[in-house]
């Protein structure tokens, strides 16, 4: 089962945040799928939120990339510590494009049961790059 759930998570991986396929969201994740630590403030929950998130992210970081440094599994939890980057290429949170290159470290942890991400939680350094950002730009 370890393993199974460590191909999930690389897909949701490869498929929805490096391709940008909001589709493979509905089948990624459960439909009771629940984000612990939302990244975005007053998105909806559930699968539309993560859609419009991904939307969100991509729009401004076009090419936006992650790479999976750790995974670890055990029963229907996979644990991961992976690099984000992207170039801020296009409006994001209202904050227009500046050009910077984001590269930070994410910790994740989630939940996953009969094919499908039914919970997550995660720590990373977005916030301090959205405030660099916001004072990056030009006048």
């Amino acid at each position: 089962m370890s393993e199974a759930n460590k191909t999930i998570f690389r897909r949701f991986v490869d498929e929805v945040i490096n391709r940008g396929d909001l589709g493979a969201v509905d089948e990624l994740l459960a439909p009771s799928y629940h984000q612990h630590d939302p990244l975005i403030p007053g998105l909806p929950g559930g699968r539309e939120g993560a859609k419009q998130l991904f939307a969100l992210l991509h729009a401004g970081f076009p090419d936006l990339s992650v790479t999976l440094e750790d995974l670890v599994a055990e029963g229907e939890r996979v644990a991961a510590r992976s690099r984000w980057r992207g170039t801020h290429r296009g409006e994001f949170l209202s904050i227009r494009p500046t050009d910077q290159v984001i590269d930070f470290e994410n910790l994740e942890l989630v939940h996953i049961r009969q094919g499908q991400i039914l919970k997550h939680w995660g720590l990373s350094r977005i916030s301090s790059i959205l405030q660099h950002l916001g004072s990056a730009q030009p006048t």
